[in-house]
This record gives C-alpha cells, structure tokens and sequence, in this order.
C-alpha cells in the first residue's frame, strides 16, 4: 500500500521492520537447531544412533541458516514492490542454479562425500544470499528513486 501510495519512507521503514523480523525468526531457529538438534531428530525417531547421525548432519546443512531472514525479507519486498519475476529468479537461483550442481560437484572435490552433500545447502544458501541482497540494494534504491521522481 506504502509504495503504491509512493510513500518512500513507510516503504523502507516497512523493509527494515520485515528484515529486523525475518533474521530474529531465522536466528532463533538456527540457534535451537544447533542448540538441540537431537530434539528435532527426535521427533522422528526413537533411535539414538539415527537421532546422533541426524543431529551431526543438522549442523553442517543448517549452518548457515541464520541468513535466510535476509532472502526471505529481500524476496518478499520484491513481490511487494511489484518485481515477482526477481522474487522468482532468486529463488530458482538458491535451489536449482546452485543447489543442484553443488550436490553433484561437491562430493567430487571432498572425501567424506555424504558431507559434502551436506555441504551444498549452507553453501548455496551463502552464495544465494550474497547475490540476493546485492541485488536488492541496486534494484530497491532504483525502483524507489524512479518511483520518488
């Protein structure tokens, strides 16, 4: 309603309030995951061997997930703002441009290689996240400045 009312800042107050949101929400979460995973495992399992291997795996493929707030409040200010096709490009980028090819490229270059698929979430996610929010800083102050003019 802010940007189509082209009340620039409500839009970036609006933005700052979803990212503030977003990273606490994924901060808490990672923190619990890499706090008590075994809880989680447990969940589906009653195996402590499985709830072991599970919670060991945790910290490798959610290691990074504290930074997902940022992807998400990035790709729904874009939705909101009217560009759902970059919304869209983003997350085709996190999971299939780089994701896919991680799991097949990172088994290759490390020896533990169950890992190494491991390694491909946090990873892609890293990378998924830088592009993410360089593009939304070019993009956002773009879309405000024409929106402003």
């Amino acid at each position: 309603y802010n940007f189509g009312a082209k009340n620039i800042q409500r839009v970036r107050e609006a933005f700052v309030t979803l990212l503030k949101c977003c990273l606490t929400f994924s901060t808490l979460i990672w923190l619990l995951v890499m706090l008590i995973p075994q809880f989680f495992a447990g969940i589906f399992t009653p195996d402590p061997e499985l709830i072991k291997l599970t919670a060991d795996a945790m910290h490798i493929y959610f290691a990074v997930s504290l930074l997902f707030g940022i992807q998400l409040a990035c790709q729904q200010t874009f939705i909101a703002i009217g560009n759902a096709k970059t919304s869209l490009l983003l997350a085709v980028l996190r999971k299939i441009v780089l994701l896919i090819p991680l799991i097949y490229i990172l088994p290759i270059i490390f020896i533990n290689k169950t890992n190494a698929v491991y390694m491909a979430e946090p990873i892609a996610d890293l990378l998924a996240v830088c592009v993410t929010g360089t593009m939304f800083i070019i993009q956002f102050r773009k879309i405000l400045k024409s929106t402003e003019a």
